[in-house]
């Protein structure tokens, strides 16, 4: 109660006399008050805050901090901790840890990524620091920083303050994440990470919102599929899939995922695994999200959308004609964007409901609208035909499948409304 009182005595000094002076705080540090309106409330927050720190490790004694009403006072000496009056407390409470961290860590090459880490997950949500922190996370992920985002978020989930505290390099930091898990678990868990910030950071704890350029229903510019490293290619020709995505084997240290969007506003996430065809319909899916993600060595990440309405074609009419043994298919192209070829798949009866019998690369200048045409003579009659576009970028969309009438009473292939 007397040091209290003390401290109470000391603040309307300071308010009398327009100056700083220096009071000792319970934790070991050093305060520097200047006069404010609300520097008894300042300093009480300050006090516990450096209490809550010093219980979870962090050394405070000696740490000088200066409650400021004009912080950009350039008479004054230096000091480690600088809390402008004029923020809220929370925002206050973000750089107070921030600063502590820092000091703690010394000449660490990660002190200041490790002091913001730590203050955005000790500060509450509606701390507008936080906020922003959170945001330029997403932002720096989404421009291909792993090591320093997703990496680092890992860390502190798995080790908290002692990771932190231990972590000199970004070497440290990977070989503590991989002593808990193989290369491809780290892989994996790096994924999870950067997917919630992105998509849901809500699951992370966060306030802010999924990452506007993660969003599908309005991309502007150039959203082609590209990609920093390694690189990742749409090209298979299967008959099952309507999008199939395939890693070349060199990928020992990457990972790769692909995330469906939805109507409804869900998504799914899809793994691809090197050297293996990854399969999935796009029926129902408004847009496509890859990411790549390099492991140590070129610890990037990189990430495209697509939005999938009427890309990579809007179609027109399609007609079939048949006359004895030859076929021919036309199809009217209202619009096309990035298309290469259009590949034509001939499918006939097999006895475990059909197999493809010949496939045929249609080349189109790829832009502008277009009437497409295919005819053929062979034999055993074809039962479905499938058309697909292939895009610049790799992407094959399936475009539709017609089924070829045979009046003879053959069985015909089983096919589905939806194709």
């Amino acid at each position: 109660m007397k040091r209290a009182l003390a401290i109470a005595f000391l603040i309307a000094t300071v308010a009398v006399a327009n100056a700083a002076l220096p009071v000792a705080g319970r934790s070991g540090a050093v305060f520097e008050i200047q006069a404010g309106p609300q520097l008894l409330v300042q300093f009480s927050h300050a006090e516990q805050a450096l209490e809550l720190l010093a219980e979870r490790g962090w050394n405070v004694r000696d740490l000088r901090v200066r409650l400021a009403q004009d912080p950009y006072d350039a008479t004054l000496a230096p000091v480690d901790v600088l809390l402008p009056s004029s923020l809220p407390l929370e925002d206050q409470f973000f750089l107070l840890v921030q600063g502590v961290v820092r000091k703690n860590l010394g000449e660490s090459q990660l002190a200041g990524e490790l002091s913001d880490l730590v203050a955005a997950h000790m500060a509450p949500p509606s701390s507008r620091l936080r906020q922003r922190w959170e945001a330029a996370f997403q932002a720096a992920l989404w421009a291909g920083e792993i090591e320093r985002t997703a990496l680092l978020e890992l860390l502190w989930r798995n080790f908290k303050e002692d990771g932190v505290r231990a972590a000199k390099s970004l070497d440290d930091v990977w070989r503590m994440v991989e002593s808990r898990s193989n290369p491809e678990g780290v892989a994996s868990a790096l994924w999870d990470v950067a997917l919630a910030a992105l998509l849901a950071p809500q699951k992370l704890g966060w306030s802010v919102g999924p990452w506007a350029g993660a969003s599908a229903p309005a991309l502007a510019g150039d959203a082609a599929f590209r990609f920093v490293v390694p690189q990742v290619k749409f090209v298979a020709l299967q008959p099952e899939g309507d999008g199939v995505a395939v890693l070349p084997g060199r990928l020992t240290r990457s990972a790769a995922r692909l995330v469906l969007f939805y109507e409804d506003g869900r998504f799914d996430t899809l793994e691809l695994e090197p050297g293996q065809e990854g399969k999935t319909s796009f029926w129902g899916v408004k847009a496509v999200l890859l990411g790549v993600l390099s492991l140590p060595g070129e610890a990037q990440a990189s990430f495209a959308v697509r939005e999938l309405r009427d890309y990579p074609v809007r179609l027109g009419a399609v007609d079939l004609v048949a006359e004895g043994d030859s076929w021919q298919l036309s199809w009217e192209v209202e619009s096309q964007e990035e298309v290469d070829a259009y590949v034509v798949e001939v499918w006939a009866v097999a006895e475990d409901g059909g197999k493809i019998v010949d496939r045929q690369l249609i080349p189109t200048a790829g832009v502008g609208p277009a009437l497409l045409a295919w005819s053929s003579e062979a034999r055993p009659q074809p039962s479905q035909l499938r058309v697909y576009a292939l895009t610049q970028q790799g992407v094959l969309a399936r475009l539709f499948t017609t089924p070829v009438l045979d009046f003879s009473g053959e069985k015909q292939a089983p096919y589905t409304p939806e194709q």
